[in-house]
């Protein structure tokens, strides 16, 4: 399999059942011991970020700006001569590139109403808010903004919205902690089809201007079709040569969906930067689509509907999905520390 050990979050692969015929692969995945300085440091990062969201984010000036377009640079108009200057935000060697973030919000579930009465708070954050499941429920039975579109169970749509949650406080951390990321916006998403906001506000701009908080340490690329996750040959090799430059030692990548988009990307991805920089997917970061769920794969919510992420694991090294082309590389993340945000779906503060 391509599921390897790592220095920061092992993963034993190789336990199998003695004399029975099942040879599925179980993760084991201890949880991570974080030191009282790792703990406090994340806290103050997201006191950083809450604050953000409180004054900078709330401003009706900031608002309308980030309607207007994506304000992350872009790498491929970056200067190759700049790019080594990005190698100090290199996390540990690792690059996390996140394909398609979002892609479920905004191109997969119908509108979201109610957006009007409170322009404060953008798609991601309603669909996100506490309560929220039973709204959801009625938009999957009643809405007729995506005509045919077919119809989820509660359980699909609470799998997506943890997903959303982690992959949307993942970008908020990494970029406020200033560690290189990289984004793969949806090629020419405005004039997609499926772009669920097409006709209005640019919503998946401020999505995205929200959760990476004009961080220098973020890049993006675009992908070649909104459906797809390749690149242009020349934005590829733009990507590789940046990250040659910048030293990286490795890339995580996470995004939407797995066994489509983000494989499309780890395939053309992996094969480009071959041993010398290898990609691994992160599970967490990683949702399959409603439409590829079934009842093979193991439960992705815990008790507590938040993220199980050895069951997540499990399934992408078992193929539960059966969608995958590939045997993709694994690595977890560390800990939770920068997904889960103090005092959110009870996540004790520090």
């Amino acid at each position: 399999m391509g599921f390897i050990r790592t220095k920061t979050f092992p993963l034993l692969i190789a336990l199998l059942i003695g004399g029975c015929a099942s040879t599925e692969i179980i993760p084991v995945i201890p949880a991570a011991q974080n030191s009282p300085e790792e703990i406090l440091r994340a806290k103050e990062i997201w006191q950083k970020i809450e604050e953000r969201s409180r004054t900078v984010e709330n401003n009706p000036e900031w608002i309308d700006n980030s309607y207007t377009g994506i304000n992350i640079r872009s790498l491929s108009t970056l200067p190759i001569g700049k790019y080594a200057d990005y190698k100090k935000f290199l996390d540990n060697g690792t690059v996390y590139i996140i394909n398609h973030p979002g892609y479920y919000t905004f191109f997969h579930h119908p509108k979201i109403s109610g957006k009007d009465n409170s322009p404060a708070k953008g798609i991601m954050d309603m669909f996100l808010e506490k309560g929220s499941a039973s709204w959801t429920d009625v938009f999957w039975e009643n809405s007729s903004e995506k005509g045919s579109t077919k119809r989820y169970d509660k359980e699909s749509v609470r799998i997506m919205k943890e997903f959303e949650r982690v992959e949307s406080n993942f970008l908020e951390f990494k970029s406020t902690e200033q560690k290189l990321v990289i984004i793969i916006v949806p090629g020419n998403y405005k004039k997609y089809s499926n772009y669920t906001y097409k006709n209005g506000n640019d919503e998946y701009a401020r999505y995205l201007n929200e959760v990476t908080n004009l961080s220098e340490s973020v890049l993006y690329l675009e992908s070649k079709k909104p459906n797809r996750g390749q690149l242009l040959e020349e934005d590829l090799n733009t990507l590789v040569e940046f990250l040659q430059k910048t030293g990286a030692t490795s890339v995580m990548l996470g995004g939407e969906y797995l066994g489509r988009c983000e494989e499309d990307f780890y395939k053309h991805l992996s094969r480009a930067t071959g041993a010398a920089i290898p990609v691994f997917i992160v599970p967490e970061l990683s949702p399959v689509s409603p439409d590829d769920m079934n009842r093979r794969m193991k439960d992705l919510l815990d008790s507590g509907n938040k993220l199980d992420v050895q069951a997540a694991t499990y399934n992408i090294l078992n193929n539960k999905y059966e969608k995958l082309e590939t045997t993709p590389k694994l690595r977890n993340l560390k800990s939770r520390l920068s997904y889960e945000r103090p005092g959110e779906n009870n996540v004790p503060d520090p």
